[in-house]
């Protein structure tokens, strides 16, 4: 018995209103582990304090100077003297979003973005939820028990910000608003390793329009970036994303220490890619939530570099999995998304199991439903039929 089959079945059996209290229950334990984090967090430069201080240096001195590391350094220490020194690497799109906040101070910018932060996985759970109060508190609770989430409250990271802009793209899609579906997914490029493979997993299950709305914004991005940075920005740039992408502790979460760095993991990345590209066409019929969680979870399995924070990307194809629903074995991988995800933070590999393990499983899955196609009529022509 899944979760959404808890949820859409009458509380009136003793065994139901059991194990929705049980669930409950648990995530209400680990939720208050959350908290329990939050409270005892030694962090004392949340991500936002380098974001901020990458922003104020791109408002006062220039975009063009902003990836030198010697001009990040000088505003970090300018700003938050003793502070560690964490470059920032993201496209220029992402200063930009940040200018306003630059203006501010750090206090109230901080609380402001921190509650943009915790407000959009808020929305996120809620905008992908089914119908009904039990599956509403479900999704809020797996986001709130999720352990790499707490970060959200001590460090703002940005991905809960890509996780919005995903699931506003979802709900643009099925209300076949596609071309605000793609601008919304070009939210995904200020942090672009975090969902890359979502607009092509969507190209190759057939939403066209989205693909090329996203392209568009992509690249009036692309130009509009290298048209501030100029020649030596660009070089700056590449240089500062290339010195980031060594450091040992960025490569934990990625293919990197199993496969190599170089030859072996740019192989690795053309063949994911094409892999993940037909899943996608493959299970075109299934659902736009199989599309992009194959997108999502394809994307990790890329991602040359994470962060922490990064991790609680991992709350998408949770969410919509679940809505989807599905088979056992689509089940026990939504399963092991999770409980993978939430012990990411203490065992890295279990980033790329889940990750390799859900569209492995999205896949068994379709070769099960095309022996039923074989054998009998389908649903779909089933309710074409009524």
């Amino acid at each position: 018995m899944t979760v959404a089959a808890l949820g859409s079945l009458p509380a009136a059996q003793p065994w139901r209103r059991r194990a929705r209290v049980a669930l409950v229950a648990a995530l209400f334990d680990l939720a208050l582990y959350n908290l329990y984090q939050v409270t005892q967090s030694p962090t004392r430069w949340p991500d936002f304090a380098f974001f901020y201080a990458f922003a104020r240096a791109g408002v006062i001195e220039g975009y063009r100077r902003v990836y030198d590391p010697v001009v990040q350094q000088h505003w970090i220490q300018q700003l938050f003297p003793g502070a560690p020194f964490y470059v920032v690497v993201n496209p220029p799109p992402f200063a930009w979003v940040l200018a306003p906040l630059a203006l501010l101070p750090f206090g109230l910018a901080l609380w402001i973005w921190t509650l943009s932060m915790i407000a959009a996985l808020a929305i996120s759970s809620q905008l992908l939820a089914p119908p009904g109060r039990f599956l509403r508190l479900v999704y809020l609770g797996l986001w709130l028990a999720f352990l790499p989430a707490y970060l959200v409250f001590v460090s703002a990271p940005l991905a809960p910000l890509v996780i919005l802009s995903l699931a506003l793209a979802w709900k643009f899609v099925r209300d076949d608003h596609q071309v605000a579906a793609g601008l919304v997914l070009a939210v995904g490029l200020l942090k672009p390793t975090l969902a890359i493979l979502v607009p092509v997993a969507l190209l190759a299950a057939g939403y066209r329009r989205t693909f090329m709305a996203w392209l568009a914004a992509a690249l009036a991005a692309v130009g509009a970036s290298c048209l501030v940075l100029g020649p030596d920005g660009i070089r700056a740039y590449i240089a500062l994303t290339l010195d980031f992408a060594a450091n040992a502790y960025y490569l934990r979460w990625s293919l990197v220490p199993i496969v190599g760095g170089g030859v072996a993991w740019a192989v690795a990345v053309v063949a994911i890619t094409l892999a993940i590209i037909w899943l996608a066409w493959r299970t075109r019929q299934q659902g736009l939530e199989i599309t992009i969680s194959i997108g999502v979870m394809g994307s990790l399995l890329i991602n040359h570099h994470m962060t922490p924070g990064d991790l609680m990307m991992l709350l998408l194809p949770v969410w919509l999995l679940l809505r989807a629903g599905g088979s056992l074995v689509r089940d026990g991988a939504l399963a092991l998304a999770w409980v993978g995800g939430w012990l990411s933070l203490i065992f890295p590999v279990l980033v790329i199991v889940v990750a390799s393990a859900t569209p492995a499983a999205i896949f068994v899955d379709s070769l099960r439903s095309g022996r039923r196609l074989r054998s009998g009529p389908s649903e779909l022509a089933r309710e074409a039929a009524r």
